[in-house]
């Protein structure tokens, strides 16, 4: 008798343990994380591009998007921050490795330096991201806003710079949102590519024989 009082007290216990506002609540948050590109297609004279090193950086982001939680622009000047849905890693840096991974493949080389990096690094060229927007609508359609440059790796002077705007069609699932975002990525990563093979190709003529 006294054994089954103690196992019904015990469950009790467990039962009020369960119910009570300081017992542990299970976590229903999802994070993700940006991809790089599957494949390097477009890619242009790989071969003469796989002995540069590129510096990636620095990347800079707008306030609101430096948060963990994914942020949805709901109108012009509403942003929704999800209450569920969170970064695996801070986006810039996420953004700024995936952007780095890109190039590797689209150039063709295993020289990336993420900023800041050692200054006996010989870096042929730099890449700089100013980004304005990285964010999906309400509707999931993503848009990334952002300036880049690319700078003589060892001057710092500014070759090349320009203004994107991408947004890829994506779906109407927010479990997509990643995708898209990175899809987003992947083509202003080809923008990036396809200008610094023409940088070098210009500066390997330039070059006296």
């Amino acid at each position: 008798m006294e054994i089954q009082w103690r196992l019904a007290r015990s469950a009790a216990l467990l039962l009020t343990l369960g119910c009570s506002p300081l017992a542990p609540k299970p976590d229903y948050s999802k994070l993700f994380v940006l991809s790089p590109i599957s494949d390097a297609a477009g890619t242009t004279s790989p071969e003469s591009t796989s002995h540069l090193v590129i510096g990636i950086g620095p990347i800079d982001f707008p306030g609101y998007l430096k948060r963990p939680e994914v942020v949805t622009r709901a109108s012009p000047n509403r942003l929704d921050v999800s209450p569920l849905d969170r970064w695996g890693e801070p986006l810039d840096k996420n953004f700024g490795r995936i952007l780095g991974e890109n190039l590797a493949r689209l150039l063709s080389t295993d020289h990336i330096e993420q900023y800041p990096w050692s200054s006996k690094a010989e870096v042929d060229y730099q890449v700089e991201v100013a980004v304005q927007r990285f964010e999906t609508s309400a509707d999931n359609e993503p848009q990334l806003e952002a300036r880049w440059t690319i700078k003589d790796g060892a001057s710092g002077k500014e070759l090349y710079a320009a203004q994107a705007r991408v947004a890829t069609p994506g779906g109407t699932d927010e479990s997509a949102i990643p995708a898209i975002l990175s899809a987003d990525l992947g083509n202003l990563s080809r923008d990036i590519a396809t200008e610094v093979t023409s940088l070098n190709q210009q500066h390997r003529a330039k070059a006296p024989s």
